[in-house]
């Protein structure tokens, strides 16, 4: 009854097609990780909380990606969605979470989570190409949906590993990795596969053509060869000169792509301690949808521990959000979300 209802409220709130809503609503929906608001009797307001991990500061990290967040268009402005956030955030401290990640679908909801503790750290660089010289590779192939699938477990190998050695990045399940890939060829998309002289994968592209040129939502080569062969091979397939790509965010030319928030703030400073071991910082912390979260922290010695005492003048004092942003020391990156 639960999942009906959200469906509902999905195909009122969201543009979708029937064939994605019903995949969504098959793979990733689970009762257990949706929550929900009613009026009259009548789910208003609902959201999903999808477990992925992160590598962040050399660990792997628990984080809750919030998804299908959605009120209907005559409940908003009540409120609605912030009370189902603060919900969450409390099920997700329980889980101990550490961070809790979204993607605004519009541009205006980066300023309505910023009022929830969220901030934008996630990015992208953006690679166009023009490739009016284009070649087929011998060693590129064009995977088909049969071939791509009963390859799944030395596919999903090549991609686990080529995605850990990513630092502040959101990771894939093996389960998740073949959901990827059912969407991207459930909407036309190909997976293209470079295979060495060994017989070893040496690189992926997730490719989705269109009309006027290709795009590749994520690529994951050995080197610029490698890259360059799966590059020019989807052009000249395709006969299309123009490849559009997101890579992991560059210094000098960043696009936001997405916002986090700090949950579990003991388990997240205790990294950081970790991995700044020669820092001692008093902190003061606010934190006013988690208040559990506020309170003073030392961090000393590569270790960080909770303190009542108000004797010493804080060195920091930092709101949620100001915290966040501080741990984040430059941008992360997230992909293959079925956003």
């Amino acid at each position: 009854m639960v999942k009906e209802e959200v469906i509902r409220l999905w195909r009122i709130c969201f543009q979708d097609s029937e064939d994605f809503i019903r995949f969504y609503f098959d793979k990733k929906y689970r009762e257990e990780n949706t929550l929900t608001l009613s009026e009259n009797g009548q789910i208003v307001s609902a959201l999903q909380m999808l477990p992925y991990q992160m590598t962040w500061n050399g660990n792997l990290i628990p984080v809750s990606y919030i998804s299908g967040a959605s009120t209907l268009p005559e409940a908003r402005k009540k409120g609605y969605m912030s009370q189902l956030l603060s919900k969450a955030f409390g099920v997700m401290k329980n889980q101990k979470i550490a961070f809790s990640i979204l993607i605004p679908q519009e541009d205006y909801l980066y300023d309505y989570y910023a009022k929830t503790g969220y901030v934008p750290v996630f990015g992208y660089t953006p690679e166009n190409y023009y490739l009016p010289v284009k070649y087929t590779h011998k060693q590129v192939e064009i995977l088909s949906s049969q071939k791509c699938f009963s390859s799944l477990p030395e596919l999903y190998c090549y991609f686990n590993r080529q995605m850990l050695k990513r630092p502040n990045c959101v990771q894939h399940t093996a389960e998740d990795f073949k959901i990827i890939l059912e969407d991207l060829y459930l909407s036309g998309g190909h997976l293209i596969l470079f295979r060495h002289i060994s017989g070893e994968i040496g690189g992926l592209a997730f490719l989705q053509p269109l009309p006027d040129k290709l795009h590749i939502s994520e690529l994951l080569a050995d080197s610029e060869d490698e890259k360059s062969a799966l590059l020019n091979t989807v052009a000249d397939q395709w006969n299309k000169s123009e490849i559009e790509l997101k890579t992991p965010p560059r210094s000098g030319h960043t696009i936001r792509r997405g916002m986090a928030r700090m949950i579990d703030t003991l388990q997240v400073l205790g990294i950081y301690a970790q991995t700044h071991p020669h820092r001692t910082i008093l902190l003061q912390l606010t934190d006013e949808i988690v208040p559990s979260n506020s309170g003073f922290y030392r961090l000393k010695n590569g270790s960080v521990f909770r303190t009542d005492s108000e004797i010493q003048r804080p060195d920091l004092q930092l709101d949620i959000r100001e915290l966040t942003q501080m741990v984040f020391n430059y941008p992360a990156f997230i992909s293959l979300m079925l956003d």
